[in-house]
């Protein structure tokens, strides 16, 4: 098992100290998914995920750690789609994205979760009092499985009489 050194430590921290220090910020959504350097969070820095057109990012409530299709963490960010539009667009452009459906739920919260190379995403979507949704994604690596119990072939659970 890998620890952080105290280095890294103090790196993550301070990074999530500066990230809360502004409030929201415009996700630039273009065509070709690129932003200018400088021009703060734009889509170009999550291009394995798709985010909705408009979508305004809560820097307060995200914590992103990683570049490019590598990052783990969490993206919180609020759109001008209903719960059920942002609900039937993720569940279109994931896949287009190369994620691959585990499950998803329809509730008061609505709940996704894909999963890709060694990554795991699970996605949020919630309704905002001012309308449209709030949507939460979180990715982090994937949990590899537990070593097979001893005596059962592939971990099966064998009774015992």
């Amino acid at each position: 098992m890998k620890f952080l050194s105290f280095e890294s430590m103090a790196y993550f921290l301070l990074a999530g100290a500066l990230a809360a220090c502004a409030p929201t910020a415009d996700l630039k959504a273009t065509q070709s998914g690129s932003g200018g350097a400088g021009a703060g969070p734009t889509l170009a820095q999550f291009n394995d995920i798709p985010i909705p057109r408009g979508a305004a990012m809560d820097l307060e409530r995200s914590l992103i750690f990683g570049p490019g299709d590598g990052w783990i963490g969490r993206l919180v960010f609020t759109t001008s789609l209903s719960t059920q539009d942002a609900f039937e667009f993720y569940g279109r452009e994931m896949p287009a994205f190369g994620w691959q459906e585990v499950t998803r739920v329809r509730a008061r919260i609505n709940i996704m979760t894909y999963l890709r190379s060694a990554r795991a995403a699970t996605i949020q979507i919630e309704h905002r009092t001012l309308g449209g949704a709030e949507v939460n994604v979180t990715v982090s690596p994937q949990a590899q499985p537990a070593p097979a119990a001893r005596g059962a072939p592939g971990g099966a659970i064998v009774p015992v009489r």
